[in-house]
């Protein structure tokens, strides 16, 4: 999955890629037949056994994944990618608010494969809705944007949302971002840059809590609860299966187990890179996946151990900034249902003529009041 990076507290790192110069990878050719298409491995392997090509059926429902979308923006400072999910309706985009915040021109793409897009659209500087509480600071739970497209996309089924606090529960992630093998000590890279990839993973803990809790036991840390009251971030920690990998599961037995952490989901696990900012994180209903989370940071485990407790071997490829024992942080949708539906909400008809309605009696009120 994808990874570039603009610091924020505690030296982690957001997910947008700067891609200017960066090779695609060329071989364009698909397989006429598809595998099972069920998920059977994460980034702990090859990274082209963790593709996610069109019409692949996740918990049994096909396509699951044909709604992430692959962003590609330009600046002043270059060319960037970053993922996002469509939302029900075919007309807005969820994405990270620092992959929006800044862009003379947006391209949205879908069906993402072999190199080439099966849906693209654009969005205009003046569609892109950033948050209000985001002010370049990750981690405060702000990082979400909203991107309308030029166009509705039809024949591709959007999200819902969850509306509940999700910490706890095990999610499916995409992303079109770059990649690596978990334990592989490089940085993570372009070479399957053709696709986008999945994972599993689990929210461990909400950001707040994991900041105050460490705040309560790590000297001048800092922990200030004004600067996490814009929203939740959800974190997660990239397991191996081992102990030592544990990295937030270790930090909550330094800290006095305030949360509880797991030593992961085995091969299915992963984590998100370089260009997977924007992307989502998807929770099972039992009969849909509904998008909780919108990917903001990361942050090498090596370092969190080292700041925290003085723990070592959390982190087993410190070249690789989305290997085993590594962090990512989040950002949940259910803290922004209400700002989320302001912007994307759209009156009926009936609705509508009330308003001019209401307008209409608001003019004649005006001009009688100057008469």
């Amino acid at each position: 999955m994808i990874f570039q990076s603009k610091q924020f507290k505690l030296a982690a790192l957001a997910a947008a890629m700067l891609v200017a110069g960066a090779a695609q990878a060329s071989n364009s050719a698909l397989s006429a037949t598809l595998a099972p298409l069920e998920p059977t491995t994460g980034n702990t392997s090859a990274v082209s056994n963790w593709r996610f090509t069109i019409g692949q059926s996740f918990n049994g429902v096909a396509g699951a994944l044909d709604g992430v979308a692959r962003l590609s923006f330009s600046n002043s400072e270059g060319n960037w990618a970053c993922s996002g999910s469509l939302l029900a309706g075919g007309q807005y985009v969820l994405t990270a608010a620092h992959c929006a915040d800044d862009f003379s021109k947006m391209t949205v793409q879908f069906g993402w494969q072999g190199g080439s897009a099966a849906v693209t659209r654009n969005v205009s500087v003046g569609n892109a809705y950033v948050n209000k509480k985001w002010t370049g600071d990750l981690d405060t739970g702000a990082d979400i944007a909203i991107l309308k497209l030029d166009t509705a996309v039809t024949g591709i089924n959007g999200y819902k949302l969850s509306t509940t606090n999700d910490v706890g529960k095990d999610y499916l992630m995409a992303g079109y971002g770059t990649t690596q093998k978990a334990t592989t000590n490089a940085a993570t890279n372009w070479g399957d840059g053709n696709y986008g990839h999945y994972a599993f993973n689990t929210f461990d803990v909400d950001s707040k809590s994991f900041n105050k809790t460490v705040g309560d036991h790590v000297e001048d840390w800092g922990y200030d609860a004004a600067f996490y009251a814009p929203g939740t971030t959800y974190m997660s920690d990239f397991d191996s299966g081992q102990a030592d990998n544990n990295t937030l599961g270790r930090i909550a037995d330094f800290t006095g187990n305030q949360w509880s952490s797991g030593t992961g989901l085995g091969a299915n696990e992963g984590l998100i890179a370089g260009g997977d900012s924007g992307g989502g994180d998807f929770v099972w209903n039992g009969t849909e996946w509904l998008l909780s989370g919108v990917h903001s940071w990361g942050w090498q485990g090596k370092s969190a151990c080292s700041l925290i407790g003085g723990m070592s071997d959390c982190d087993v490829a410190g070249l690789n900034g989305s290997s085993y024992g590594d962090l990512s942080g989040s950002t949940a949708t259910y803290s922004h249902i209400g700002w989320i539906n302001s912007v994307t909400a759209v009156p009926e008809p009936e609705t509508y003529a009330m308003m001019l309605a209401g307008l209409a009696l608001v003019g004649v009120a005006r001009r009688r009041k100057q008469a």
